[in-house]
Parts: C-alpha cells; structure tokens; sequence
C-alpha cells in the first residue's frame, strides 16, 4: 500500500500531493470532506471503484445465465446445483463478515485489494470446473471475494464523499453494477449458442476484475481519511484530503470553510464487533439486517433461477434467457434514474418505493398471460431491484460510526445473504409443487416484510456521519 509524504503546515509539500491549505489545516479529515461541494477524487478513483461494482454483479448474475447449461455440461440435477449456490452464498457471508472486521483493523483498501485478487483467481478456476464438488470449492472462494468486495465499495465511498454527496457517488457508481449484471445475459445469448464452452468464458470473463488493482492508491483510489485519522494517521490523511481539494479548485470550485468541530475523534483502540450487537446499536442493526435477509432471499432467487422460472411459465417461444437480457435494461435504467433522486428524499423512503416497484414486477409475472406481460414484469423487478439496492447500501454504511462501519456492514449486508443463502429450499420444492407462479407470490411476500423492517429506519439523508454516529 502506497504512503504518501506527510504534509501540513510543518511540513513541506510533497512533489505529489499538495499541501494542506492553512485555513482547514486544524479541521478533521472528515470535516474539510463533508464540506466539498464535489467528490474529489480522481478519474481513477472512479474507474477503480465502476471496475469493482461491475465485476461484483457481473459474477452474481452469470450463475443464473448458465445454469441450464452447467447442469447439462457437468450432468448435474437441479438439487444438485443448489449446493455450489448454497456455499457460494455462505461464503459471501463469511466473506463479508470477516474482511468487513478487518478492514476496520488494516484499512479500506488493503481489504479491497485483497477481495479484488481472489475474486479473479477464483472465478478462472470457476472456468475450470469439471465436477459437482469443484464447482462448488471454486464457487466457494468467489463467494468468500464478491461478499467482502461489495460490503467494502460501500464503506468506501461513504466515507470518501461529502456528507451531501454520499447517496449520488454510490448511484453513479452503481451504474457500473447495472451494466455488469445485465451483461452475463447479453453476453450469454450470444456465446451459449455459439460454443460448448460458453459457459466456461462466462465464468472466467470476471477475472477481469483484476484490472482495478493498478489503481488502488493513493493518487486515484486512496485509502479512507476519516479511517486514516481514527487511526492516528493524521499526516497522511490531510495529504490525501489536500489533494482532493486541489483537484477542486484546480476546477475554480469555491470551497467554503470545514466545520471545526466536525468529524470524529482519533482512537487506536480496537471495536469489539460484539458492541454491535448492545444500546446504541443493535435497533440499527437489526433494521438492516432484516431488511437485507428478507431482499436477498427475494433477489438472489430470482436472479439465480430468472430463466428456469420464466421458462416454466411456457407463455412464448422466445428464449428465457434473451427475455432475461431484455429484462435486464431495467436496472440500468433505474441505476441512471438514480443520482437525480437519491439525495433528494429520505433513504428509508426511496427504497420502499423500490420495493414496491419490485413487488408490482413479480406480481405481473405471477399472473403474466403472454410475454408481454413476462417482460414487463421481469423489466420492473430488475429495475426495482438496483432502484433498492443504491439508497440501501449508503444507508447501511452511514448509520453506523467510522470505527465500526466495515463490520456492521459485513453484519447486515454480509451475513443478510443468509436470506439468499436458504432461498433454495422454499424455491425449489414450491417450483416443483404448484409452479413459478406461486414462487413470484412468495418472493413478493417476502419483500413486503422487509418493507416493515426499513420502516423502523432512521432518518439519514444530508446527514454527516458524524452527526449519525452522535445519534446512535
């Protein structure tokens, strides 16, 4: 991990990084952040952070894209599959969880880099696979990346963006996720016909992620100031802060003066994850996690078994997986809906908005009399789908203190996968027993008591984290 030259009004300025101006110079970190009216970060930054997002939701997807074709490939039964989709889920809990923790202890990025490594390795060996149990080995170890990855992109772009800047740097980033999940099925439509390896490339194409990790430091994805100052790093901190400054008024933009007594205090003591778990935050955590258990359980079974289910609807003749690409352009489209909207409204309201988008998606597909209605209905499911998931992942991270963020994410993004983790075993006997009109009527349930959960939400939005961690 790169360290830059301490910089402050003691110290001469690096050749790389500007000095920090005098008159924020006894401002916190987090405090000259909140104040931005812009993100700074560099062109990198974001590139690194859309590389990320893209891969993560590209490797999410694909199972479902060629589901049919592993069974028939390694010649598995559908009870069978549910095993390397169980562990990969278990995994992404364990995943979340337990780098979530350490990020707290070794930083950000590091966490990050070490997500993004064996994500691509594990899905190479994906590519690989030759049986039921290598499958689910390597599946296991994508599970243990993607997890971590996802609950740390949150973390980190929370605490690298201005307190009224938080919501719309995740949606913008989001758009990569968007565009990452709709490709398995696009790209599927084109390579499962075209060679009997497709599904092999498909698994394989996200080792690509590997492309993130050359711009992981400090001059375009830095690690997290505010981390940096609880940590005692103060020096480095405003060296990395100055330098998002200096883009800023590189650009003419006025900064107005941070906030002297924002932020939060330094402290080298570890945060025992247990406190999590007593006053004053165990009603968040509670409020997140069951949110993210009763979503996850929804999502992951209709992304996982979208075109099993379409397909048993036997409503056209129209390939599911090409009605599943089609669906796809929903979530784009609510990914790029969201940066206008997100800091507008309350977080905990946008995403019971979403939800009910979602619901009125699997409604229409339970009752769905020809494909019009199936791509409409899976159109509106996918696009209420990432319309939820960008408020909730800002709100997740930013009710919870800098000290203690990564692992509260892992808690209730991480470990609410155990939602998805069970999905199988309602999906898969209710399938085989009424059909998938009735499991559309099931996720829809579902969905409708994570609704309760995020009810009980505090209010977040235009909030700094200091401020919510005061609240707690």
């Amino acid at each position: 991990m790169s360290r830059s030259a301490p910089v402050g009004p003691a110290a001469s300025a690096s050749d790389d990084i500007p000095a920090t101006p005098r008159a924020a110079a006894s401002a916190s970190a987090g405090a000259r952040i909140d104040r931005l009216p812009r993100t700074g970060l560099a062109l990198g930054g974001y590139l690194a952070l859309g590389i990320c997002y893209f891969f993560a939701f590209y490797d999410i997807n694909v199972v479902g894209t060629v589901l049919p074709t592993v069974i028939d490939r390694l010649r598995l039964s559908e009870s069978q599959i549910s095993l390397p989709i169980t562990a990969n889920l278990i995994a992404y809990m364990v995943g979340a969880f337990a780098l979530g923790t350490t990020a707290d202890r070794i930083g950000r990025r590091r966490a990050l880099a070490i997500c993004v490594s064996l994500l691509a390795v594990a899905s190479l060996a994906t590519g690989l696979s030759w049986d039921l149990a290598s499958l689910t080995v390597f599946r296991t170890l994508t599970g243990l990346a993607m997890g971590a990855q996802i609950a740390l992109l949150g973390t980190f772009i929370t605490e690298l963006a201005p307190a009224a800047r938080r919501g719309k740097l995740l949606a913008v980033s989001i758009i990569w996720a968007a565009a990452g999940q709709a490709a398995s099925p696009i790209l599927g439509t084109w390579l499962l016909p075209a060679t009997g390896q497709g599904w092999r490339i498909l698994f394989a194409l996200a080792a690509a992620s590997a492309l993130a990790l050359p711009l992981l430091n400090d001059r375009r994805l830095p690690e997290s100031p505010r981390w940096l100052e609880l940590r005692g790093q103060r020096e480095r901190a405003d060296a990395i802060v100055s330098a998002m400054e200096q883009r800023l008024t590189d650009r003419h933009v006025d900064l107005p003066a941070p906030d002297p007594d924002g932020g939060e205090q330094a402290s080298d003591a570890p945060f025992p994850v247990v406190d999590l778990f007593r006053r004053p935050f165990r009603s968040r955590l509670l409020v997140v996690f069951g949110f993210w258990f009763c979503l996850y359980f929804s999502v992951y079974a209709f992304n996982v078994y979208e075109e099993n289910l379409l397909a048993k609807l036997n409503v056209g003749h129209t390939s599911a997986v090409t009605l599943a690409g089609i669906a796809s352009i929903g979530g784009i489209i609510a990914a790029l809906v969201q940066p206008a909207l997100i800091e507008r409204l309350q977080r905990r309201t946008l995403i019971a908005a979403s939800l009910a988008l979602i619901v009125i998606g699997l409604a229409a597909l339970a009752v769905a009399p020809d494909e019009t209605f199936v791509v409409v209905g899976a159109f509106l499911v996918s696009a209420g789908i990432f319309a939820t998931i960008i408020p909730a992942y800002s709100y997740t991270a930013e009710v919870f203190p800098t000290r203690a963020r990564g692992s509260a994410m892992g808690i209730g993004d991480g470990i609410g996968h155990l939602g998805g983790a069970l999905q199988p075993y309602l999906v898969v006997p209710l399938l085989a027993a009424d059909g998938p009109r009735s499991v559309f009527w099931a996720l829809a349930g579902v969905l409708l008591v994570g609704a309760v959960f995020i009810a009980f939400g505090v209010r977040s939005t235009g909030k700094t984290l200091a401020e919510l961690g005061a609240e707690s």
